[in-house]
């Protein structure tokens, strides 16, 4: 039993659909596939031949399509996966995350803290970014890894000096207190480290 293609169409970007007789979407393939696999209008292989030339050809596909993600910005593996997971199917993204891990470039560790010590992060809890960082797919232990050694007290005290300059005029004390006590605990602070922020910010201001 042989494959024949039925139909080979350029696609922009060295990117080629090639069509299968019986199948039922086209495969995408990078040019140098194609002519290094002589596949054309009327070519024939056999099924397990047209596999290993689709597969290769996704692979390197959804290999160049990860490096272009992540030289746009950096991502944790499971925002890669979903990045690609319109394009390729889940064999095939997982080929080529394998691939990019070969080449070093994903890493959730890394990546985990660069975000921590983002400045967006310094404004965050370590419970939020420890929720946050789950939510990208990032393991626990690299999630503890990133944030050992955060000085959380000292980001509790910044955060809460800029939410106390900008609080609104005319508040009692009372209410200025559990208004940043209370912003604190969205932001992920533990009880203890707010209540002792607050405290610390609304001194400063005070003073």
């Amino acid at each position: 039993m042989s494959l024949t293609v039925t139909s080979v169409e350029k696609q922009g970007k060295g990117v080629v659909a090639v069509v299968i007789d019986g199948g039922d979407q086209p495969a995408l393939l990078p040019i140098e596939s194609v002519i290094l696999n002589r596949v054309h209008e009327g070519a024939e292989f056999t099924p397990v031949a047209w596999e290993e030339i689709r597969a290769a050809g996704a692979l390197l596909l959804a290999t160049r399509r990860g490096l272009e993600l992540l030289a746009r910005k950096p991502r944790t593996e499971r925002d890669l996966r979903a990045a690609l997971g319109d394009d390729f199917t889940p064999d095939d993204i997982d080929r080529a995350l394998e691939r990019l891990h070969e080449l070093g470039m994903i890493d959730d560790r890394a990546w985990s803290g660069r975000y921590v010590a983002s400045q967006r992060a310094q404004s965050r809890g370590r419970s939020l970014l420890r929720s946050e960082l789950r939510q990208r797919g990032v393991p626990d232990e690299v999630v503890g890894d990133a944030l050992e050694g955060r000085d959380e007290l000292a980001a509790a005290i910044e955060t809460a000096q800029r939410k106390a300059r900008s609080a609104r005029a005319g508040d009692d004390e009372e209410r200025r207190r559990r208004r940043l006590y209370d912003f604190l605990r969205r932001r992920g602070f533990a009880d203890d480290i707010a209540r002792r922020a607050t405290e610390s910010a609304l001194a400063s201001i005070d003073a």
